[in-house]
C-alpha cells in the first residue's frame, strides 16, 4: 500500500469519523431543544403554570448550551415560584446524565411566599446516579447580590447551597423514622462568621403544590420531616439540635428536638438580635417543643408558631 493511499484512506476516515460526530451532536442538540417544549407542555398537563421565550442551541464542538429566555414556573397555589430573566443548560455528549443550570436575574419563592429572595446569579448542578438517584445541587457563587424578601427581617446571605437527593428507582433507600424517605436535603447558609447548617429527610407522599389538600394528605399519611442534625454558629456559640416535625390539625408546626447550646449567654443574645426572648438554661436539659401553635424552649414560650398554609 503506498503513503499517498494510505495518506487518503487516514483522511477518508478523520472526515467520516468528523461527520458523524456533528450529526451525533445536533440529533442530541435539536432532540434536548425539543425535549424544553415537550417538558413545559406536561408541567401544563399538571398544573403549573410556564411561559418562556425564544430557545437558543449553541456549543458545538464540545459542549451542548441550551439558552432559555424569560422563562417562569409556579404552581397554582404557589407552592413554587421562580422566574428567571435568563436560563442557561449545559452538558456534553459524553456526560447525558449531568448538567449545569445558570440562572441570571432570578426571583423565586416557596410555600406562598415562606421564603421569598431575589438574586442576581444562581447555579445548580443536576445529576442522575446509578440506580436512578438523582441529585441537584442549587449554589448562590456568593450571595452578596441576595436580597431576601421573606422572612422579613433577615439580613442578606454571603453564601449558601442546597443540596437535593431522590431515589426514582428501586434500589435501597435512606429509611427514615417510619418509612423510606421520598427526599433527603442539606442546606448550608453563611452570613459573616455566622453559619448555619441543616440535613435531613422528607418521608410521606409527594406535595405537588401548597395547599390544605396537599399537606393535609401529606400530614394524614405519614408525612414527617426529620432533621438528623442542625448546627448554628453564631458569635461563638454553636447550637446544635436534631428532631422532627409535621403538622398539626391546624396547619402550624408541630414537632420537638434535643437542643445542646455550647455558651448560653451569647445564644440569649443572638436570640435577643432575632426579636425572640430566652431566659436563663432551663432546667433537665434543653428541649425544644412545637405543639398548640407554640415553640417551647424548656419551660419558655419563645415565639407563636405561624398557620403555614391559608384555608
Amino acid at each position: 500500500m503506498s503513503g499517498v493511499f494510505k495518506l487518503r484512506a487516514v483522511l477518508t476516515t478523520l472526515v467520516l469519523l468528523g461527520l458523524g460526530y456533528t450529526a451525533i451532536w445536533y440529533t442530541v442538540g435539536f432532540r434536548m431543544q425539543k425535549s424544553v417544549t415537550t417538558t413545559a407542555s406536561s408541567w401544563l398537563d399538571q398544573g403549573l403554570e410556564v411561559s418562556h421565550g425564544k430557545t437558543t442551541l449553541s456549543g458545538f464542538p464540545y459542549r451542548l448550551i441550551l439558552e432559555i429566555d424569560g422563562i417562569r414556573v409556579r404552581t397554582r397555589q404557589r407552592g413554587l415560584d421562580f422566574e428567571a430573566d435568563n436560563l442557561v443548560l449545559i452538558s456534553h455528549l459524553w456526560t447525558p446524565d449531568h448538567w449545569i443550570v445558570q440562572a441570571s436575574t432570578v426571583s423565586a419563592g416557596l410555600g406562598r411566599g415562606i421564603v421569598a429572595f431575589d438574586e442576581d446569579f444562581v447555579q445548580a448542578s443536576y445529576r442522575v446516579h446509578t440506580g436512578d438517584r438523582l441529585v441537584i445541587k442549587i449554589d448562590s457563587n456568593g450571595a452578596d447580590d441576595m436580597t431576601l424578601r421573606a422572612p422579613s427581617g433577615m439580613s442578606p446571605l454571603d453564601a449558601w447551597s442546597l443540596l437535593l437527593g431522590k431515589d426514582n428507582g428501586d434500589s435501597e433507600a435512606t429509611i427514615g423514622l417510619y418509612e423510606k424517605r421520598t427526599l433527603e436535603f442539606k442546606f448550608f447558609a453563611k452570613r459573616g462568621e455566622n453559619s448555619l447548617e441543616i440535613a435531613g429527610g422528607v418521608s410521606g407522599p409527594g406535595i405537588r403544590d401548597w395547599s390544605v389538600s396537599e399537606l393535609g394528605n401529606w400530614r394524614d399519611n405519614g408525612g414527617l420531616v426529620e432533621l438528623d442534625t442542625l448546627s448554628w454558629e453564631t458569635n461563638g456559640a454553636i447550637v446544635t439540635a436534631n428532631g422532627d416535625l409535621t403538622l398539626d390539625e391546624n396547619f402550624k408546626p408541630l414537632g420537638s428536638a434535643a437542643m445542646t447550646v455550647s455558651d448560653w449567654s451569647i445564644f440569649k443574645k443572638s436570640m435577643a438580635d432575632l426579636d425572640l426572648s430566652v431566659g436563663g438554661p432551663p432546667l433537665g436539659g434543653t428541649a425544644l417543643m412545637l405543639q398548640n401553635g407554640s415553640a417551647i424552649l424548656g419551660d419558655q414560650v419563645v415565639f407563636s408558631l405561624p398557620t403555614v398554609v391559608k384555608r
